[in-house]
């Protein structure tokens, strides 16, 4: 019962942050946009966040082990609302890069202490149900956030939408201070963890599925930091990139809902249609640029997306201890990192030297890696 009310209240406060997230992050281009930046430019802007996000993980993990879940929660939070109200000040697309780089660090923060704290909560056999239930909370709030956001900026601009998406953050904050963490077991917070060079090692049997890991960051890193200003460049209305990734959002969603049947369909079938799907809809992206096509690759996606990040966070802390959970969530968060870092300064190169469509080739093109490697791997349990 305590755990259960414990992660009610969590699930609440990881809904309101990810709301503040999703009014304005998948804008950011559009943003940028307005201040004379070029696709390079908006790949210096992905990469930046994407960077600190693919350092900091792994030792958010390890000092999770040491001092514990709550404070690092916490800082996260503090972070991000520092980061999304800071944006609002920006005069030029060098201070966009340097607020992204911040608010990379705070989500290094958020993700993987979300992730622990979920596995920290959870029996073994019921990680996959719960990893899906946490992602529906986050999720719901990335479906409605992007669809409000576009809204705000039509009707009052881009500093609003920052500000209020920061005071978001901060009632998150405040509800983490006063209901979760003086309820949250903090016993497995204290263990000890092996020696960060043992988990390397165990990493190395894993590596195939860490390439897997790489693609699909990089594929989101393109979808999020290129597509926006993409779409917007051709036409598409601030407004109408909201409704997009509100569909993104939507089918997410009912994808973690229903994320535990993926085990009965077998890990690597899943993964499998996943990455080929992923490549589908960055080919319909590159022949048909149209709002409606969009509107039927971008969704596409968020449900390839879905069927990802759940079994990746469960098949990561089956190769490791209990105490190790904190290292392992951040091993995974880092090299999913690495190649969201790289997708968007590739993407940006491609689309200022050829065209903006050579960006979804090289997304298409990781999702035929993924596809291989999901069919060769044997770290799967099918």
């Amino acid at each position: 019962m305590q755990a259960d009310q414990t992660r009610l209240w969590f699930y609440v406060s990881v809904f309101v942050s990810s709301l503040g997230l999703g009014l304005y992050l998948y804008f950011i281009p559009i943003f940028a946009q307005r201040l004379g930046a070029n696709f390079l430019d908006l790949g210096f802007i992905g990469s930046a966040s994407a960077v600190t996000y693919a350092v900091t993980p792994f030792f958010v993990g390890q000092l999770a082990n040491r001092l514990g879940r709550r404070p690092l929660f916490a800082a996260a939070i503090a972070i991000n609302f520092v980061a999304t109200l800071s944006l609002g000040f920006c005069t030029n697309v060098t201070d966009v890069i340097i607020m992204r780089a911040i608010g990379g660090l705070g989500l290094a923060f958020f993700w993987p202490i979300t992730e622990i704290v979920v596995l920290d909560l959870t029996r073994k056999e019921d990680r996959v149900k719960e990893m899906g239930r946490y992602s529906i909370a986050w999720g719901s709030a990335f479906l409605v956030g992007p669809f409000l956001g576009g809204v705000l900026i039509q009707t009052v601009g881009f500093f609003a939408l920052f500000v209020i998406s920061s005071v978001l953050s901060l009632c998150s904050l405040a509800g983490v201070l006063v209901l979760i963490l003086p309820t949250q077991n903090s016993n497995k917070s204290r263990s000890r963890s092996r020696k960060v060079l043992q988990q390397l090692q165990l990493a190395r049997q894993l590596l195939p599925w860490f390439c897997l890991l790489v693609c699909y960051g990089f594929i989101f890193g393109i979808v999020t930091s290129i597509f926006p200003g993409y779409a917007n460049s051709i036409g598409v209305s601030a407004v109408l990139v909201g409704v997009l990734f509100t569909a993104f959002g939507m089918v997410r969603v009912v994808t973690y809902a229903s994320s535990e049947r993926s085990l009965h369909f077998g890990e690597r079938k899943a993964l499998g249609l996943a990455s080929l799907l992923l490549a589908v809809g960055s080919i319909l992206i590159i022949r048909f640029p149209s709002f409606p096509v969009f509107l039927v690759a971008i969704p596409l996606m968020g449900g390839c997306f879905a069927i990802l990040y759940p079994l990746s966070i469960v098949l990561i802390s089956r190769h490791f201890s209990e105490s190790q959970l904190g290292g392992a969530v951040g091993l995974y968060e880092s090299t999913y990192g690495v190649g969201a870092a790289i997708g968007p300064i590739l993407a940006g190169i491609l689309a200022t030297v050829l065209d903006a469509r050579a960006s979804f080739a090289t997304a298409a093109v990781a999702g035929i890696i993924m596809m291989t490697v999901a069919a060769k791997a044997k770290t799967f349990t099918d």
